[in-house]
């Protein structure tokens, strides 16, 4: 987490997760030779709450329905509307942790901005 701190002091808004994954690898080569892979220094930054992170999305044709958040993982919410005889209709989804959410056609990640607080 420090060496992602270091990353981002200089250029605070990173406009892919590629270009901070390349960042934070190149803070960690200066200790020792480690890696770090994309998705889980997308992660580290949500769980960090250093970050405000923008998800740019597509929609895709799908209409299938998503238990966890292909974000972070964590599990997605239904968004929920009352009908007029009483009933309830599902809207779509929305992730809690990482802000997501998705209709009930399928949206999916396609480019990440991350935000430096």
């Amino acid at each position: 987490m420090a060496a992602l701190r270091r990353a981002t002091a200089v250029k605070p808004t990173v406009d892919s997760q590629r270009k901070l994954k390349r960042l934070v690898e190149k803070e960690l080569k200066a200790e020792e030779v480690f890696k770090v892979g994309g998705e889980r220094l997308r992660r580290i930054a949500i769980d960090s709450k250093l970050f405000d992170l923008r998800i740019l999305t597509r929609e895709t044709g799908k209409r299938k329905s998503s238990v966890n958040c292909p974000v972070c993982a964590s599990r997605l919410q239904r968004l929920r509307n009352m009908t007029v005889f009483g009933g309830t209709v599902t809207l779509g989804y929305k992730c809690g942790t990482c802000g997501y959410w998705t209709g009930l056609r399928r949206r999916v990640p396609v480019r990440y901005i991350f935000t430096r607080r």
